[in-house]
């Protein structure tokens, strides 16, 4: 998911432009260059915050790309020392 940004300054100036951007995408807003609210329209909030999910829903991802099968990489142990 990607983020818009912009400063508690530039918000208290402009907030019209700050739920315009919100209506884009979640709006990042920062405070001395750290990241202190976020901003997103309330359908987006009630979709992904107020409901509750399956521990698989929360880990998922949710880009089209991501139905890939998970193909680990294998282990080789024949180079380990072994102390019993």
């Amino acid at each position: 998911m990607k983020f818009s940004f912009m400063t508690s300054a530039s918000f208290n100036q402009n907030p019209s432009r700050a739920k315009k951007e919100a209506n884009e995408r979640p709006l990042v807003i920062t405070e001395h260059g750290e990241a202190s609210y976020v901003l997103v329209r309330y359908s987006d909030f009630e979709a992904n915050w107020r409901k509750s999910k399956s521990l698989l829903d929360a880990l998922r991802d949710p880009s089209p790309d991501s139905d890939a099968e998970f193909e680990p990489e294998r282990l080789d142990f024949d180079r380990r020392d072994v102390e019993l």
